[in-house]
């Protein structure tokens, strides 16, 4: 049985995410802690990404702890010099000095970089720049930087340390891998699976930190909500938390963040359970510092939720699943294979007249079933001008307009087709797209990453142009794209941060902001009349890193797949209100 709250404040109801017995949903949002380490045996810094603060926390007497204020989105933190922590914050290129006592030592601009993890190596900062895809070097002044050869096209790049004179560890999140890179670019050691997301024996899911000890490394496999240890031999000595053990008890983790060692201690930041805990070198936890009453339920990193005539419809993307269940949480289905193969990382669901449609989306396939439950599957195969299109990576996949929509961020294209024949009627690609689709049915535009599209009643195209931080919209008959940018009440002007689904509400738009954390509801103009996302966080009216929103078939409800929160929430539209929009900016 699927878990189902339905008795959450302004009617929201949750499922798939539970909480400790005896405990309620909590009110406050968390944190977000990003990193902490030991400044002194009994000094423990810790840093919040979203309040902007960093906390002093005394091992010996938990009730004295300090707040320092003035941070903006602090990422990583590593010891700079004896005593002393420098804390990174890639939005606006700083560097922050903090000692034990909680006094700011100072700050060091980097022009033109956002460095999310910086570290001293030699007489320089070792840095990784997230944001331009890099690994740099720059000079202790900050005033000059050198770009370190890559030893394949970096994709994420969250934390890189020191192992020696000439060797740095590199986590990149999106390729799936920690590497030990030499400074000419050779990859020395390595573990993970490139590009293939997984618990499995050898396999990561978007690691964030991972730090040198002399016997192997330690790596905070996040999205496994686990933590390794492993030999410099790729050997995994042992491991602590992992899927089938998320939450807070005992040998338990959520979103595990970063690492830190000193001497035989341990210290993991446990992010999703707002806590710190302490471990010993054997991966033993000997002491927490913080608390959480959140236990995941039965999905992970699902991306989308669709209300269908006999319950919901889930794309469960990390199970590798897509799961049907009764509006009362009974009835559960798991499909995780069709045609004879499992399915991979399945970015979408959906019910469009009748049949169920799943993008399959690391197998490049566009699935369709009669029935909702049914076992007998077809794959939908596309053309354009009587040529094939092989699709890579499909995401989104609607109703709208003459035909369906299938948006594919590998082919970097919104494609527009005939389910009957599969003939593409029309393809709307970046700029950067390849030969595959040049056809006179095809229009170029300054588009990049777009996970979702939809078209208007007056044929106007609306893409989550995500790559680009961007609402886009093409009126029909014109040739250039206009740049909608969420403007309050007051006028300010609330930018996107990677914008991923966009969905029709009567004559505005409903647009999940994950870069932000929040849904947002606007006009064409870009007016904001109603917000649902406090901040990051799960807290009832929190949310993290939302991947899709629709609005349901009665019009007064929307559906979330709330992503980083392991939960997916149908929403009231009324509990949308333009003065909730209390976000920061920052990604995720």
């Amino acid at each position: 049985m699927v878990p189902i709250s339905a008795a959450l404040p302004g009617g929201v109801t949750e499922i798939g995410l539970g909480y400790l017995p005896g405990s309620t949903t909590p009110a406050r949002p968390h944190d977000w802690r990003a990193g902490s380490l030991l400044l002194d045996p009994d000094v423990l810094l810790s840093v919040s990404y979203w309040s902007g603060q960093a906390e002093i926390i005394h091992r010996g007497a938990p009730a004295r702890r300090k707040t320092v204020a003035g941070l903006t989105g602090p990422r990583g933190v590593a010891r700079c010099a004896e005593g002393l922590a420098v804390v990174a914050q890639p939005e606006i290129g700083r560097l922050t000095r903090i000692d034990g006592d909680g006094r700011i030592h100072g700050h060091l601009d980097l022009p033109g970089i956002s460095p999310w993890f910086a570290c001293q190596w030699r007489d320089r900062w070792l840095v990784s720049d997230d944001t331009r895809k890099a690994v740099l070097l720059v000079s202790a002044d900050g005033r000059t930087a050198d770009r370190l050869p890559a030893p394949f096209a970096l994709r994420s790049v969250r934390s890189c340390v020191p192992v020696d004179d000439s060797h740095y560890l590199l986590c990149d999140r999106e390729s799936q891998s920690v590497v030990v890179v030499s400074l000419t670019g050779e990859v020395v050691w390595q573990y993970g699976r490139s590009n293939h997301p997984s618990s499995e024996e050898g396999c990561l899911t978007s690691p964030e930190h991972a730090i040198p000890l002399p016997s192997g490394v330690v790596i905070a496999d996040t999205r496994n909500h686990r933590v390794l240890f492993v030999d410099w031999n790729g050997k995994l000595v042992w491991s602590l938390g992992g899927v089938g053990r998320v939450g807070s008890g005992p040998g338990r983790l959520w979103h595990p963040t970063s690492v830190s060692a000193h001497g035989s201690l341990l210290l993991i930041t446990d992010t999703g359970n707002d806590r710190i805990l302490e471990a010993d070198l054997d991966g033993r936890v000997t002491a927490v510092h913080g608390d959480s009453r959140v236990e995941a339920g039965v999905f992970h990193l699902p991306r989308s939720l669709e209300a269908t005539p006999a319950g919901y419809l889930v794309a469960d993307s990390y199970n590798n699943r897509v799961t049907s269940f009764g509006a009362d949480g009974r009835d559960v289905v798991h499909t995780a294979s069709a045609l004879g193969r499992k399915l991979f990382w399945p970015r979408n669901a959906s019910v469009i007249d009748g049949s169920t449609v799943v993008s399959d989306s690391r197998n490049g396939r566009l699935l369709l079933s009669p029935g909702q439950d049914a076992d007998t599957w077809q794959e939908l195969r596309l053309s354009l001008a009587g040529r094939p299109v092989g699709l890579i990576d499909p995401h989104a996949v609607r109703k709208s307009g003459p035909g369906w929509l299938v948006t594919d961020t590998g082919l970097n294209a919104v494609l527009l087709f005939d389910p009957r024949t599969g003939e593409v009627l029309h393809a709307w690609c970046g700029e950067r797209t390849g030969a595959a689709l040049s056809s006179g049915e095809v229009t170029l535009l300054p588009l990049d990453d777009v996970h979702d599209a939809v078209i208007d009643d007056e044929r106007t195209v609306w893409f989550a142009n995500t790559g680009h931080d961007r609402l886009c919209a093409l009126p029909y008959g014109e040739s250039r794209l206009r740049n909608i940018t969420p403007r309050r009440a007051a006028g300010t002007e609330s930018p996107f941060i990677s914008p991923r689904s966009v969905d029709l509400v009567g004559g505005q738009l409903l647009v999940t902001d994950s870069g932000n954390h929040r849904v947002v509801r606007l006009t064409p103009s870009g007016a904001v009349t109603g917000v649902y996302g406090r901040r990051r966080g799960h807290a009832v009216d929190s949310l993290s890193d939302p991947r899709l929103a629709r609005v349901g078939p009665s019009g007064d409800v929307i559906s979330i797949a709330d992503y980083l929160n392991d939960r997916v929430l149908l929403v009231p539209l009324a509990a949308l209100r333009e003065d909730g929009d209390k976000v920061g900016s920052a990604a995720s």
